[in-house]
């Protein structure tokens, strides 16, 4: 498992490569990540609060010559 210092940075966002800041909604206490430059808003499900939810947005997708591979 990552350490907390990692837990604490988030990946640019996925779509436009912008800064992404974390939020948390009032009423359900569920994370949402928002991008400051193209505004995609993203909250996982069955991920919604900490831990959980940065390890899911700091999930990535890489493509190889192979097919798709799990980046860490």
């Amino acid at each position: 498992m990552k350490g907390s210092e990692d837990m604490n940075e988030l990946k640019p966002c996925p779509f436009c490569g912008g800064k992404v800041k974390k939020a948390k909604n009032p009423l359900t206490r569920a994370i949402l990540f928002i991008c400051d430059h193209c505004g995609a808003d993203v909250c996982f499900y069955e991920a919604e609060h900490d831990p959980k939810a940065t390890e899911a947005w700091n999930k990535r997708i890489s493509y190889d010559y192979e097919g798709f591979t799990e980046c860490k």
